[in-house]
């Protein structure tokens, strides 16, 4: 490469930084700040991993395993509308106005289960076939989903735990900037430029990293990167596709698909799980799945668990998607592991939670980082920390951590 064409790809690198920095820099003014909890209507309990979007998915972020969150809205959209997504739970969209800055509390209805409504995709005469369904479903990626590249900011946490006596032995968190190509070029990898991040100094355990930190999106995306289930527009033809049920995500319904590998043997089929697929346009908005026996195998014969004597006995994944205008995005998700140190016979619980946080439509001039922007591990800068502090990320939206006693909210609702 000589020189002038160095100097572009400097300067084209250059131009995409600025460009995310002026785009968000909008959105990271003092903002409209929110805390509160969601809980359900008729129980009171606290609901997990809720979707709160802003502007059509502009600004995200999503409730804590209790319910709890913070939404730092632009006071541009202050008089903008929240709105709430969850499975088996109607859509819940909320006047920002409305809610009071902090205690919030936001009830949403459960589903009720009752009879499906006439199937508008299949005719009642002919039984519904899950496999048929996926395929139309795939053929259906490049319209259902982003159709653009796209500029997305995300918020990752990682922590490792001893099981007992209940010790955190890891635990980091990190800012991460994507630009995801259109969904059409699934060829066309996501590029991830780290941001910042902190890390407790915690005691050093000789033990694996079972989680990807800032490549965690490129893992969860399953309808971007979609090699064990889907390839080249076709079904894996090693699992086998069923009908669960049907649910309601966000007062839309939608079909509930197991999957699960057809043998243990000589087979790519190496995870148990199900699908989530709305009826009216066959997106597949939510996934819940785990390795199954053959493919926990495989990585318990693996060379990083031999030489660190772990055993794992369990990886399980969890993607979720939201509207972003009139198309869908990937918005969180979680990988979990429970895993075993031989020598000492100790157990262990690792985790990864990630939520996009802010969403901009690029256009034909959005170009993907420079080689030299791209996450590299040996150079991230992670600062140290003691105790979780707010002030790390600012005007940042961010998944509150895990409270062991965590306050009980009794201010303003949304009533």
């Amino acid at each position: 490469m000589n020189y002038e064409s160095k100097l572009g790809a400097i300067i084209k690198g250059v131009l995409l930084v600025m460009l995310l920095v002026y785009s968000y820099g909008g959105y990271a003014q003092t903002g409209y700040i929110i805390h509160g909890q969601v809980i359900d209507a008729v129980t009171g309990r606290p609901i997990p991993f809720v979707t709160l979007s802003v502007a059509d998915g502009q600004v995200s972020n999503e409730t804590n395993s209790q319910g709890y969150f913070k939404l730092n809205v632009p006071q541009l959209l202050r008089q903008d509308t929240l709105s709430l997504l969850a499975i088996n739970y109607q859509l819940k969209q909320v006047p920002l106005l409305r809610l009071a800055l902090t205690d919030t509390l936001i009830r949403l209805n459960a589903f009720q289960v009752a009879a499906s409504p006439t199937d508008t995709y299949f005719s009642l005469e002919r039984s519904f076939q899950a496999r048929d369904t996926l395929l139309k479903a795939v053929a259906a990626i490049a319209k259902n989903y982003t159709r653009k590249p796209t500029l997305l900011r995300g918020f990752y946490r990682e922590t490792i735990n001893e099981q007992s006596p209940n010790l955190c032995v890891s635990y980091a968190e990190g800012l991460i900037d994507i630009y995801k190509p259109a969904y059409s070029f699934t060829k066309k990898s996501d590029q991830i430029h780290f941001v910042k991040g902190q890390r407790k100094p915690l005691t050093a355990f000789k033990i694996p990293v079972l989680t990807p930190g800032p490549w965690v999106s490129n893992m969860l995306d399953i309808i971007k990167y979609q090699e064990f289930l889907f390839r080249n527009g076709q079904l894996n033809k090693d699992y086998v596709f069923e009908l669960n049920s049907q649910t309601m995500i966000g007062g839309q319904w939608v079909y509930v698909i197991n999957f699960k590998p057809r043998s243990f043997y000589k087979t790519s089929g190496y995870f148990v799980g199900k699908l989530f697929l709305t009826k009216d346009d066959l997106a597949i908005v939510h996934a819940e799945y785990e390795l199954a026996e053959r493919g926990l195998s495989l990585l318990n014969k693996s060379l990083n668990t031999q030489v660190y004597s772990t055993h794992l006995s369990k990886r399980s994944y969890v993607a979720n998607y939201t509207k972003f205008g009139d198309s869908w995005s990937f918005q969180s998700g979680s990988i979990e592991n429970t895993f075993s140190h031989i020598p000492s016979a100790s157990a262990f619980q690792s985790r990864i939670d990630f939520v996009v946080t802010r969403r901009q439509e690029g256009d034909s001039d959005t170009k993907p980082y420079t080689a030299d922007q791209l996450v590299d591990y040996s150079k991230m800068t992670m600062s140290s920390f003691d105790q979780t502090s707010a002030t790390f990320w600012k005007e940042e939206n961010y998944l509150l951590p895990t409270l062991s006693l965590p306050t009980l909210l009794t201010g303003t609702t949304d009533r």
